[in-house]
């Protein structure tokens, strides 16, 4: 009798067991069509980091007025984040791609990364070059073109100096020059960054002289990542499609294209920002 019982339920446990495979198959495969990624992707939705530098120095020369200065990265320690990012298998891409996946959800390499500059410093090609070079990695600078020189400076590494036009055209294999204003790189009397008080007629025409020396570009770096709602209406009137705050956070495709995260790594190692992922 019980022997008759089970082969009644036989066919019934393997229709069930049936029923539950083609469940998950279906489960499955709606999931994939819906998050499709590539095989070595293991982006999902946790973004991508853009890594914020300014002025480069090896270690012994960081001295005098460059002790603790928040715009100053040892060329040790820029180097020891092109290396992790390399090991653990970064890629870095551009600011055309990054706007792709922002405003489209474009695909992008499972892991993405942005190396910016700010202000355009010559440390930036004697120092920073040679290592992505060395990685076959390329970064962008958000430059101030008001105080891009005319001609090759000769480098101190007691002081500052900026590009000049001819090194910017042969650094293209390496570096995308961006936007960081014309000549609005200051404080103002309410210690925000300029751009955020003077009128948005003279915001407007410092944008287009910046965009014009740079041959055109879509992109932009907001000094000291300061901004206001007006400021951003004047950067999308004017054709802008993606800028860069210094909040600590990572891009996601759909945030706002004009108030993007990057991580200041003067103050936080590549290994805390690779956390957050």
């Amino acid at each position: 009798m019980n022997r008759f019982k089970e082969e009644q339920m036989l066919p019934v446990v393997l229709a069930c067991g049936v029923l539950l495979m083609l469940g998950w198959f279906t489960f499955t495969t709606v999931q994939l069509q819906g998050h499709f990624l590539p095989a070595d992707s293991d982006m999902t939705e946790s973004g991508v980091p853009v890594l914020m530098y300014h002025h480069i120095l090896p270690q012994e020369d960081i001295k005098g007025l460059f002790v603790n200065n928040n715009v100053v990265v040892s060329a040790e320690q820029f180097q020891h984040d092109i290396e992790t990012l390399k090991a653990k298998g970064y890629q870095t891409v551009s600011l055309r791609q990054l706007n792709g996946f922002v405003r489209n959800g474009t695909e992008l390499p499972g892991k993405s990364v942005l190396i910016t500059f700010d202000d355009g410093y010559l440390s930036n090609k004697i120092y920073a070059m040679p290592i992505l070079q060395e990685a076959g990695y390329t970064a962008v600078i958000f430059t101030l073109t008001g105080w891009t020189e005319a001609q090759p400076q000769t480098f101190h590494a007691d002081g500052l100096q900026y590009l000049s036009w001819p090194e910017i055209k042969q650094m293209g294999s390496t570096f995308q020059f961006a936007s960081h204003t014309d000549n609005l790189h200051s404080l103002s009397w309410n210690g925000q960054g300029k751009l955020t008080t003077v009128s948005n007629e003279e915001l407007a025409a410092d944008l287009r002289r910046s965009v014009k020396k740079l041959q055109g570009t879509s992109y932009f770096s907001y000094p000291y990542g300061h901004y206001s709602d007006s400021v951003r209406r004047v950067l999308e009137q004017n054709g802008i499609e993606l800028a860069f705050t210094v909040n600590p956070s990572y891009v996601h495709a759909g945030d706002d294209p004009l108030t993007l995260g990057r991580w200041d790594m003067y103050q936080y190692s590549i290994e805390e920002v690779l956390q957050q992922n």
